[in-house]
């Protein structure tokens, strides 16, 4: 399997991630692989004249959705297997473990193994409201510790017609010191690279996510070149970091068998410089921490069009919505 870059995203301003809700009163507290993949090719074009339609429809690498880190913690989706032993009645302990968001990396790695149900989970390795589950790490400050802090600022939006005005609610998250989000790449073409962090670094300067035009989603870049995850050698499936949208030969091979996933809707408009407003096809596609069954293949998933081509509208190509799995090996053991 090729080499795995670690990616860390520390922000020196505010982050707004859209998130399912009306207009900007939610944020996401995880930046998907799609929403990613897009806002680096957006800024592609201003370094190379690279083919952008070419790169979206056969990336020459692959990424993962961004998640949080605390120190040098990193935090993964909760892979959607049973943790710890079966039992008949739903006790306490599991209504909290359903709270479960994110696990650090050496739970992942037990969970990789086939080993989630050897796990035993207890509420005093959690933090953020229970969101946050960590392998006892002593530097941790047990439940007083937090990762970010969420807050809702106000805001007016006047009515164009009526002159009449409306207070909405712009929420948007602050990184504790030390803490951000971070992601994995897997390049093909290694010797894309160089233009790969060139124009991250040019994001970072750019901001991502909601209102960068008034400095909010900027981060500075910090690169592991030696992250490595340890991976089964009997491996019977896999893990997804990223949005997963399967070739539909993927689907008759088998990758379903035995599955265990979320569905989640991928849609929103265009912004594209010279183009219309234009709104992208609607998709569904598997989440983060869904596992599936390994049918051989080292790269599954494809990049669907969601808007064709207009020249009467500005659009001079199609817009592709990033669908490849960053997949990880694992032994799925017994699933939910």
């Amino acid at each position: 399997m090729d080499e795995i870059t670690l990616y860390k995203l520390k922000f020196n301003a505010p982050l707004h991630i859209g998130a399912h809700g009306v207009g900007y009163e939610e944020t996401g507290n995880m930046i998907h692989s799609d929403t990613l993949f897009s806002a680096i090719l957006s800024l592609w074009r201003n370094f190379y004249e690279d083919d952008i339609e070419s790169i979206c429809k056969a990336p020459p690498f692959i990424i993962s959705s961004a998640f949080p880190f605390k120190q040098d913690i990193l935090f993964f989706p909760r892979p959607m297997v049973r943790i710890g032993k079966e039992t008949k009645s739903e006790d306490q302990k599991e209504k909290k473990l359903k709270r479960v968001e994110f696990i650090s990396k050496q739970l992942l790695e037990s969970i990789l193994k086939g080993e989630s149900g050897n796990l035993e989970f207890n509420e005093e390795d959690t933090f953020q409201d229970g969101e946050f589950w960590h392998s006892n790490q002593p530097s941790f400050n047990k439940n007083n510790d937090i990762l970010f802090a969420e807050r809702e600022l106000p805001r007016v939006a006047i009515d164009r017609n009526t002159n009449s005005s409306e207070i909405f609610y712009f929420s948007e998250i602050v990184f504790e010191k030390d803490s951000g989000l971070f992601f994995l790449a897997r390049f093909i073409n290694k010797g894309i690279r160089q233009k790969f962090e060139a124009v991250l670094r040019l994001l970072g300067d750019e901001g991502i996510g909601g209102d960068k035009r008034m400095g909010k989603g900027l981060f500075s870049l910090d690169i592991q070149e030696d992250f490595h995850i340890l991976f089964p050698e009997n491996a019977d499936g896999f893990l997804t970091l990223s949005l997963y949208y399967p070739q539909e030969s993927e689907f008759n091979g088998g990758v379903l068998n035995n599955a265990s996933y979320n569905l989640i809707s991928r849609k929103g408009w265009l912004h594209a410089p010279g183009a219309m407003t234009l709104r992208r096809k609607e998709i569904r596609t598997f989440t983060e921490g869904s596992v599936f069954n390994a049918t051989g293949k080292e790269i599954y998933g494809t990049s669907p069009c969601v808007l064709e081509k207009n020249e009467n509208l500005g659009l001079m190509h199609n817009i592709y919505r990033y669908g490849i799995a960053f997949n990880l090996p694992m032994v799925r053991g017994k699933q939910k």
